[in-house]
């Protein structure tokens, strides 16, 4: 019969057919596609008739929820980006800044020097003089803030020292002790040139100022004890200074380590090679570290200042190519506490937000004033040196996380333009639909705008991954839907639908398998949140919100735009220039007069047409349009497909006349077969390749300076800081040996630096435990000499001893807190166990009258014990008790960590320590920046895979709900398993590393493929006739709308390519690009 059968008229004989049992078919199928298709028809109808009404409340709508945008919110910081939500690392951070505050932690300025040809040897004194001035440069710089200014000795990390009664005491060590620097300078006396100090020092008796270039220790205590009615008078502590400076092992100094030009005038005589003038050897010297003012607290293992090292058989260095300083800072929040109580603060209402300020100016100006050195110093022809600093990466996370407008509309102007050019009809003025178009794609653009506003409502914050992704992806993504609609109209419009139906039709025709793939999309977006990274989760969550948005968009308010459209196609009004209406007369081509009116069905639905199982009733009927022109009532010229030059020109010319019958043929299916086989070959032999990983230079611009530190230091510094963090609930006094054996469990660890013995350094518990063998070796002393007795001490009695006596008569009990009896029945240390009963008020005799071995500890106590200055003349015995500690730490350094699996391996490692003393008694854990970046990596794999069984599970479920066809449902897993394994190896070929961001392309990969394969397999399973004529149909249905979607998202992707971050290059624009041509291959031609 002539004429076109309306769906639901279709649907009917097919449902009454297959009710009678005179056809095969799957009825249910029918029946759910008949009521989604009856819902769809009437959402078309309604916004056919209120088109103007549906149009303005949803443009109201989109735009109240784009005003959300006004609360956009940026995260930059990595470690709320990077760390897994709700797991056992974000606990431990949660514990860390509950217990120590908002920006804890020390803050570190690095500098490697290199030099300028490659594998060079460095290890000469001009490039230690290079080294020296390229440090002394940045150390110096000051920066004007809060009308404050602010020097390195303001903000930098340096060892406590005692607290002292007098005041200016006090005042002269603060000024005196220097600021951390590890260098590989304090190797020789040049090293003291980093340390000032730069004001005048008074100390009495001493004629002159101290500086560090000349600065003898040994012989500033002798200076001092020779005068000493000038010390009575001044009440300065030479007992108690002179017993500091030998348990931190300060004697000398700098001034018997030789000099790297023994001709400088200030090199000391004391130097080794200042005598003979000859120059040291830098290798000999650098081997096992170097040492700080305080050796035995101030040792830099070798692995951390020299770099691209090779020893001889006797294990000293004779070539290098690297050396690294460490300025320390403090961080933000110790930086508070610090000047909080100073008058330098006082009047600008001081802050832990503004220490955080200062500290962020001070290095950024130490960063320009090193790049400026660096370009103007004599040696730059020689030596390359690359700074980094703690704000650097935050930086770069800014700058990589603002969003570029230009290029924003850059690529929403070519994907307008794309819409516009395809949907115009050059031939004929009147059925063209560029205005359509258009109009399409800005309401797609405010749907984008409109998502983005409702994630910023509901509080989702935005990072790189969203802004400089999501809305080119989205775009792309949503222009798919609007060309499936379009094509669809375009096909309603010429046919005999009435006019009043022609909208609800559309939708009615097309309306599910949208449905399904938007659904499917959404579910992959939403399945990628399963791997526990927020950065990401924001990701899949925005962009499922956005394909939520553009595919609602597309649904209600596209149909409006077609209902406009349509009256203007109705009043012959010109496409884009609505006013002009068109003659009649002038349309019509006189070569192209009608031969009649009408368009040829394809096919005749009788009562013995049999329909497979596998292939359910048909939902669409697919014309084959006629040749020639069709003017319907009125005399209305439409121009359908003329067979002249230009319309070959055309997709659809291409699938019906060549692509299709070529697919007819057995040899060409035999050839696809084989050429994805060889594809999916060559894509296999990448997967052996793919490690995973991923380096702070994927993240970072090429050729920065924060580049090129990076590579520096993972070829020459791969050394990580961490912590052996202990918590509360836990009785320290009466565990101690597990506390040793705790740390002496870290001993195994291979990549933890070691000291010269193949030990590790001593940690709190041991520091804190020779302290009071020290004292208790005093006390004996002092008893036996008589100068101490039960009951008081003598006047000749030393410090140290009579600080023992008050040690010892500590009870630790609040009713009675003294019992002299105890100085002869115990020990303070007995069988290297500190006396437990009085062991938190050791801790606080300790921490302060030991202050430089405390805060060289790192030890870090929460809560900070109670301070108390001993004073020999003070016959007050009582010390206060502190608080039972819940948070203590030891400091490592790991090295040799090049790859992530070494990284991880020695992560599980170390977590399994931790895991066998938490079974023991002791809450512990580590931290450091490589529990937080890498220990994702873990179990990254586990997740992914979770991932992909959860979205490739519930779209088999959609589908097989959609499609009441299992084997349809198959089919497309089976594609879609088959393009992510082939995507996984074009990882190994392009050398991209398995993190989370492209574990997470992998899981929307899905989404993505499912947009495609879905269209396609929905066309095929719909459609009438035996196998091949259903598979031609689908694909002379679905393939032109899906070409223009994969090149428009080509398009939305593009400007990716134009990063300035080879971060975006590789791992989004690459990895995304290779996935198009895989669906393109598997989808539509593989499935094909």
């Amino acid at each position: 019969s002539e004429g076109l059968f309306k769906l639901h008229e279709v649907l009917a004989v097919l449902m009454f057919i297959v009710y009678q049992n005179k056809a095969t078919g799957n009825r249910w199928a029918l029946w759910l596609r008949d009521i989604f298709q009856n819902h769809f028809y009437k959402l078309g109808c309604f916004a056919q008739r209120n088109a103007g009404k549906v149009l303005f409340v949803g443009i109201l709508f989109l735009a109240s929820m784009a005003v959300g945008l006004k609360s956009f919110a940026i995260e930059t910081n990595v470690d709320k980006l990077w760390v897994e939500v709700d797991g056992r690392l974000e606990k431990e951070l949660d514990y860390l800044r509950k217990t120590l505050g908002e920006g804890f932690g020390n803050t570190n300025q690095l500098l490697i020097e290199t030099p300028r040809q490659p594998k060079t040897n460095i290890l000469n004194p001009n490039a230690l003089l290079h080294h020296l001035q390229t440090v002394r440069a940045g150390i110096n710089v000051t920066v004007e803030l809060f009308e404050v200014i602010w020097s390195l000795k303001d903000v930098c990390y340096s060892l406590s020292v005692p607290e002292f009664e007098e005041s200016y005491i006090a005042d002269a060590i603060e000024k005196l002790v220097p600021c951390s620097i590890i260098t590989p300078l304090d190797c020789f006396w040049e090293g003291s040139k980093l340390l000032g100090p730069d004001v005048d020092v008074t100390i009495p008796s001493f004629p002159v100022n101290p500086k560090w270039t000349s600065l003898n220790p040994q012989f500033l205590i002798e200076t001092l004890e020779s005068h000493k009615d000038i010390l009575k008078i001044s009440k300065f502590p030479i007992e108690a200074f002179k017993a500091m400076m030998n348990r931190a092992g300060i004697t000398t100094a700098y001034q018997k380590k030789p000099c790297l030009n023994p001709k400088d005038e200030s090199c000391p005589k004391t130097a080794p090679n200042k005598a003979n003038g000859s120059l040291p050897d830098i290798g000999a010297e650098l081997t096992g570290g170097c040492y700080g003012f305080a050796t035995k607290l101030m040792h830099w293992p070798e692995e951390l200042i020299v770099g691209g090292v090779k020893k001889n058989k006797s294990g000293q260095i004779i070539k290098a190519n690297a050396f690294q300083s460490i300025i320390q800072l403090m961080a933000e929040h110790d930086m508070f506490e610090f000047w909080k109580n100073h008058w330098k603060v006082h009047n600008i209402d001081w802050s832990v937000e503004k220490a955080r300020l200062v500290l962020e100016a001070w290095q950024r100006k130490f960063t320009e004033e090193i790049r400026r050195f660096s370009e103007s110093n004599n040696f730059g022809n020689d030596y390359e040196v690359h700074q980094f600093t703690s704000v650097s990466l935050p930086d770069i996370m800014k700058n990589f996380s603002n969003l570029n407008p230009t290029k924003v509309f850059m690529v929403y102007f070519i994907v307008l333009l794309y819409a516009s050019f395809v949907l115009t009809n050059w031939r004929d003025r009147i059925n063209s639909q560029c205005f359509l178009g258009i109009a399409g794609v800005l309401l797609n653009i405010l749907s984008i705008a409109a998502g983005f506003g409702f994630c910023a409502i509901i509080r989702l914050t935005f990072n790189a991954a969203t802004t400089q992704i999501v809305p080119f992806l989205a775009i792309g993504l949503g222009i798919d839907t609007l060309f499936l609609l379009s094509y669809t109209y375009r096909e309603n419009l010429s046919a005999n639908i009435a006019y009043e139906t022609i909208v609800g039709e559309c939708l009615k025709q097309i309306g599910c398998s949208i449905l399904i793939t938007s659904v499917c999309t959404v579910i992959a977006f939403s399945a990628s949140a399963i791997i526990p990274i927020p950065a990401l989760r924001a990701f899949a969550f925005q962009s499922a919100i956005l394909i939520v948005f553009t595919t609602a968009t597309n649904f209600f308010l596209f149909p409006c735009l077609m209902s406009l459209d349509l009256r203007r196609q109705r009043a012959r009004r010109m496409d884009l220039f609505c006013c002009v209406e068109v003659d009649e007369e002038s349309d019509c081509e006189e070569e192209s007069t009608p031969k009649k009116c009408g368009l040829q069905a394809t096919k005749v639905i009788s009562a013995n047409s049999a329909i497979s199982d596998a292939s359910p009733s048909d939902t669409l009927l697919t014309i084959e349009r006629h040749s020639n022109i069709c003017c319907k009532e009125g005399n209305t010229c439409e121009y359908l497909n003329k067979s002249d030059t230009w319309s070959k020109l055309t997709i659809n010319y291409f699938v019906k006349d060549i692509y299709v019958p070529i697919l007819r043929k057995k040899p060409v299916k035999f050839v696809v077969i084989l050429m994805c086989l060889l594809i999916l070959a060559v894509c296999l032999s990448g997967l052996p390749r793919v490690d995973d990983g991923l380096e702070l230079t994927d993240i970072v611009p090429r050729n920065t300076v924060e580049y090129n530190f990076l590579t520096a230091q993972r070829q020459y510094f791969s050394v990580f800081n961490m912590y052996a963090v202990t918590q509360g609930n836990f009785d320290y006094p009466n565990n101690q040996r597990l506390l040793y054996e705790y740390h002496n469990a870290f001993t195994r660890v291979e990549n933890i630096i070691k000291n010269d013995d193949g030990g590790l350094q001593d940690f709190w518990l041991i520091i804190f435990k020779d302290w009071l063998t020290s004292l208790q070796a005093a006390f004996d002393s002092e008893w036996a000499n008589g100068c101490i007795t039960q009951e008081h001490w003598f006047p000749n009695a030393s410090a140290d001893g009579i600080l023992a006596y008050k040690l010892l008569v500590q009870t630790g009990r609040v009713d009675t807190p003294l019992d002299k009896r105890q100085v002869t029945k115990l020990k303070l240390v007995e069988n290297g166990i500190i006396n437990p009963k009085a062991f938190y008020n050791y801790l606080t005799a300790w921490v302060s009258n030991d202050a430089l071995a405390y805060s060289a500890s790192q030890a870090n106590f929460r809560p900070e014990p109670k301070s108390w200055i001993h004073d020999a003349n003070d016959v007050d015995l009582k010390i206060a008790k502190s608080q039972p500690l819940v948070y203590t730490q030891i400091p490592f350094y790991l090295y040799n960590l090049r790859t992530t699996k070494e990284i991880t391996a020695t992560i599980q490692e170390i977590r399994a320590i931790s895991r066998k003393f938490e079974d023991k008694g002791l809450p512990n854990f580590p931290t450091g920046i490589t529990f937080v970046y890498w220990e994702q990596y873990v179990l990254l794999r586990i997740y992914l895979l979770s991932s992909l069984v959860v979205v490739l599970a519930v779209i088999f479920l959609v589908l097989c709900v959609f499609l009441f066809n299992p084997w349809a449902a198959s089919l497309v897993i089976g594609i879609l398993l088959l393009t992510i394994a082939e995507l996984f190896g074009v990882f190994g070929l392009l050398n991209i590393r398995l993190s989370a961001v492209p574990a997470v392309i992998l899981i929307i990969a899905v989404g993505i493929g499912t947009n495609f394969l879905a269209h396609l397999t929905f066309s095929f399973v719909t459609s009438l006739g035996k196998k091949q004529r259903r598979m031609e149909m689908a694909i002379e249905h679905m393939l032109p709308p899906l070409t223009h979607g994969v090149v428009s998202t080509f398009c939305g992707i593009a400007m990716l390519a134009f990063s300035e971050f080879d971060f975006i290059i590789r791992h989004f624009f690459y990895v995304l690009c290779g996935l198009l041509i895989l669906v393109v291959l598997n989808g539509l031609i593989l499935l094909g």
